[in-house]
């Protein structure tokens, strides 16, 4: 009789990629997600709804859009497990960054407080030497 191979031997289907990895995969997937619904919800409410100035919303809000594509792609890279997924990431945490500086700025307090916890721990988490030679291990397997 044969034996079926253990747990063990079988490959790890992440990729030997760290949890850290897989929380900060999920987290840009949110991010990303939310601004495809903001971006969209942004050009119908200006393009059908009631607005003040009906082009400048279809304009932002299709710049919203090209940069949740960008997004999207790098939550694409990160499910994955890419080397390049990290730099867009981390671009893209630095503006939630800004973004919690501004709603603090506007007197939203615990939410801008908390936006900027999410983006800096994305950061930090993305920018650790573990995360970098994981990443680097996963790139040299898959060439080999």
């Amino acid at each position: 009789m044969t034996e079926s191979p253990s747990a063990q031997d079988q490959p790890d289907p992440a990729g030997a990629l760290p949890l850290t990895w897989r929380i900060c995969t999920a987290v840009v997937g949110v991010e990303a997600f939310a601004l495809l619904g903001y971006a969209l919800y942004l050009t119908f409410r200006s393009e059908f709804g009631h607005p003040t100035n009906s082009s400048e919303g279809v304009a932002i809000g299709i710049y919203l859009l090209i940069l949740a594509a960008g997004i999207v792609a790098a939550f694409a890279g990160m499910v994955r497990g890419r080397r390049w997924s990290r730099s867009p990431a981390i671009t893209a945490n630095l503006i939630v960054v800004g973004m919690g500086w501004y709603l603090i700025k506007a007197d939203q307090m615990a939410i801008g407080i908390l936006t900027m916890i999410v983006g800096v721990a994305t950061i930090g988490t993305l920018a650790t030497p573990g995360m970098y030679q994981a990443l680097e291990t996963r790139h040299r397997t898959r060439r080999a």
